[in-house]
């Protein structure tokens, strides 16, 4: 019998496992999805099987154990080292070198390159083993050890950059102000989510982000595995162990950028685990909210004009471009410009009453934008009241054409419009041309048709339709994972969606499921939508199921 033994890696002090399963259900159609984060690619390994009364536990020898060391079993006699070394079973799989003290009453088990991060193994030495003076071990005996977490990004920040992007010609005033605007840029994190989990938004265009892990990281593999979307010029460096890009151009207003790191790994050469990609929005540049008078307005007497504007303004550079025209005399209107304390609204006093009768355009000369640094066009026209006339003598009229109204502010950018699917010869060709035109309208990458994953994601669907049931987890306890597997696919990040319907055709059934998932939150980790836009998808497969005029479609995502 095998006494008790200990690993000899580094015992960590704490491990986690974390599993999230998303539920949705409505009248009779129910979704389904399970995402995992990405891992190592399982290679081949000793068939298991079940060798010991399921009623016995496996002795518990390690907890966090290093994915580089090894893990020592100890017997209390000299054992026959070929015995025992074709009664070894290693669970999950994984190819290991076996090594023997001189006593022959020590074996070490030790990765051929790495064990996986965390993962539970079960090292499982068969009845037949037997000692060197012949005698065989009474059973099989079963000892369980965990690994080490996976490294993870810990916080991901966009900071306010420093001011080498914007107009050093600023005041005090001015970068106090843009400061408070900006303020939102600093992410702080909830409490308990760590990096943060929701999208900032009114992030500066001249922001820097910074990304911090729990682990020390591989610097270069970092970096090569670095990527921006859309794509923009900058620098990396490390700064205590944090890993910060300083754009080198000022970032799109209203647009979503996306940070990856996905396929990073750790100085001890671990992937990283947890989430691997970070999105923000920038704001949209300062747009005019209201005037007074306003726009196009005739027959007013106005003492002052005013403008307020969306976000706080660069007051030097707006006051320098600011411009009110009599267009009678096309001369300038001279007066003074005041601000509130906010930054947003501006307001103009003339010198004197505006004379009655006449048009008045205001104007910025192209050099007004607001306190981020954002330039903005706008213009403003108004028409004064008719000062009384005497009946014999004609008002004065001016020549000049009609002014037109001012453009209308542009709208901030749209969210991506998904195409419909292209026409295809097969559902399946159906199916994928779905997935790869929403993943164009959000910039990823085309995903191929795979035939070894779709046989798998058939197999799946039909085992529901004809037994009635709706789960990622097999009646047989298969999962995604085991499936594919099983399937002979090869893969290190997977993903599953599933969806069923009741009454529709199967094109039908597709339609309706692809609009639900693209209908979700994204960025979402644990979602369908998340599945779909996934950087690590490469091939898919689908499977498509009816029994009864109930529709059971499951797609399996890899990388």
């Amino acid at each position: 019998m095998a006494a008790p033994f200990e690993s000899l890696g580094t015992l960590l002090s704490s491990h986690r496992a974390v599993t999230r399963v998303s539920l949705a259900a409505l009248s009779f159609t129910f979704i389904i999805a399970l995402s995992q984060q990405q891992s190592t690619v399982t290679r081949a390994g000793p068939e298991s099987a079940s060798v010991v009364p399921m009623s016995l536990l496996p002795q518990n020898i390690g907890i966090g154990v290093a994915t580089d060391d090894p893990v020592t079993i100890a017997f209390d006699a000299a054992m026959n080292p070929g015995s025992v070394e074709d009664a070894v079973q290693i669970l999950p799989a994984e190819p290991v070198e076996l090594g023997w003290n001189a006593e022959l009453d020590q074996l070490t088990v030790a990765p051929e390159r790495r064990w996986r991060t965390d993962e539970t193994y079960l090292v499982v030495i068969g009845g037949s083993a037997v000692q060197t003076d012949g005698r065989t071990m009474s059973g099989a005996t079963r000892y369980a050890f965990t690994t080490q977490t996976a490294p993870t990004v810990s916080d991901f920040q966009v900071r306010l950059a420093e001011d080498n992007l914007a107009d050093p010609n600023h005041d005090e005033k001015d970068k106090a102000m843009a400061a408070a605007v900006l303020d939102a840029d600093a992410l702080s994190a909830e409490a308990n989510a760590l990096p943060p989990t929701t999208t900032p938004t009114d992030v500066s265009a001249t922001s820097a982000i910074t990304v911090s892990f729990a682990q020390a990281m591989n610097p270069f593999d970092v970096e090569s595995n670095f990527a921006i979307s859309p794509e923009v010029a900058g620098d990396l460096a490390w700064e205590n162990g944090d890993l910060v890009f300083r754009p080198s151009e000022r970032l799109e207003p209203g647009t979503r950028y996306t940070i990856s790191l996905i396929g990073s790994h750790d100085r001890a050469g671990n992937l990283m685990g947890g989430k691997g990609n970070f999105s923000f929005i920038v704001q949209p540049g300062a747009q005019v909210t209201n005037t007074h008078p306003e726009a196009d307005a005739s027959d007013v007497e106005p003492a002052t004009v005013e403008i307020w504007f969306s976000q706080p303004m660069d007051v030097k550079a707006t006051n320098k471009a600011f411009g009110l025209t009599d267009t009678t005399t096309d001369a300038l209107v001279g007066g003074t410009v005041e601000w509130n304390e906010a930054g947003t609204q501006l307001v103009f006093t003339p010198d004197s009453t505006f004379p009655g009768g006449r048009t008045f355009e205001v104007a910025f000369d192209g050099g007004a934008r607001d306190a981020d640094g954002n330039q903005i066009d706008a213009s403003l026209s108004f028409r004064t009241k008719a000062d009384p006339v005497i009946a014999a003598i004609r008002a004065p009229t001016s020549v000049r054409s009609a002014v037109q109204a001012p453009a209308p502010a542009p709208a901030p950018a749209p969210a991506p419009v998904v195409p419909a699917a292209a026409p295809a010869s097969s559902l399946a060709g159906y199916a994928l041309n779905q997935v790869n035109a929403a993943r164009a309208a959000y910039g990823f990458a085309p995903v191929v048709l795979d035939a070894s994953v779709s046989a798998v994601a058939s197999a799946h669907a039909w085992d529901q339709a004809q037994n009635g049931y709706f789960s990622h987890v097999g009646l047989n306890g298969s999962t995604r994972e085991t499936r594919l597997r099983a399937g002979g696919v090869s893969f290190g990040w997977s993903g599953e969606n599933q969806c069923y319907h009741i009454g529709l055709s199967e094109q039908a059934t597709l339609d309706w499921c692809h609009a639900q998932f693209m209908s979700e939150p994204y960025p979402g980790e644990w979602n369908h939508i998340a599945n779909i836009l996934n950087p690590n998808a490469r091939r898919m497969g689908v499977g498509i199921a009816t029994v009864g005029g109930r529709t059971v479609i499951t797609w399996n995502f890899v990388d």
